[in-house]
């Protein structure tokens, strides 16, 4: 009779069903183990439904939806159904409300002189945009390990610019106790990145 082996695993073993349910429950580790599984298909499936200049947004913000949602949308997957399927029709339904509210705000630009203009100014070279992607997913990493309020504290800061009055409200905090949470919330955001990327930061 064949027994399972007790030695040390990378998680490559877990089904989908084990690596949610350990998601859910808070385990170590199990971000970035769903995260490897499955962000190419998440990519690809946004690539396939979006421009290429919202792409790496679109792939940065679902992280941190799935993450500051606490993986309500995995709470909701019928367990025995297809994961990747499922995914797929959660993406499709995020990108599309992403192009709906891009739509509802988005004012018409100028002529082609003005698009000529902005097309100039610091194109990205391949390598550069390399490294930013890169950047952006190891401090995505990074995010999804801080605790609750620095992940609103971050969050609402760099992509929801909330005032610093209503982040203060949310959190019943006075003006100077909020600097001070933000200000120690980066420097936790900082170290996590430098755990995960060294390289990009020299000594």
């Amino acid at each position: 009779m064949r027994t399972r082996s007790l030695a040390p695993t990378n998680g490559d073993d877990f089904s989908d069903i084990e690596l949610v349910d350990r998601l859910l429950r808070g385990v170590p580790g199990a971000f970035d183990l769903f995260y490897r599984r499955h962000e190419r298909l998440i990519y690809h499936c946004i690539c396939t439904r979006a421009d290429m200049a919202d792409v790496t947004d679109l792939f940065q913000s679902f992280f941190e939806r799935l993450v500051e949602r606490d993986y309500h949308v995995l709470k909701l997957w019928q367990r025995g159904t297809s994961l990747p399927i499922y995914l797929s029709k959660v993406i499709r339904n995020f990108v599309i409300d992403f192009h709906r509210k891009k739509r509802w705000r988005e004012n018409p630009v100028g002529g082609l002189s003005e698009l000529e203009t902005h097309e100039s100014e610091g194109e990205e070279t391949l390598t550069t945009a390399l490294i930013l992607k890169d950047l952006r997913r190891m401090g995505l990493q990074a995010w999804a390990k801080l605790d609750g309020r620095d992940k609103f504290l971050m969050c609402s800061k760099f992509h929801r610019d909330l005032s610093n009055e209503a982040m203060a409200d949310r959190l019943k905090l006075t003006e100077g106790a909020l600097r001070t949470a933000l200000s120690r919330a980066q420097v936790r955001l900082l170290v996590g990145l430098k755990t995960l990327a060294p390289e990009y930061f020299p000594a």
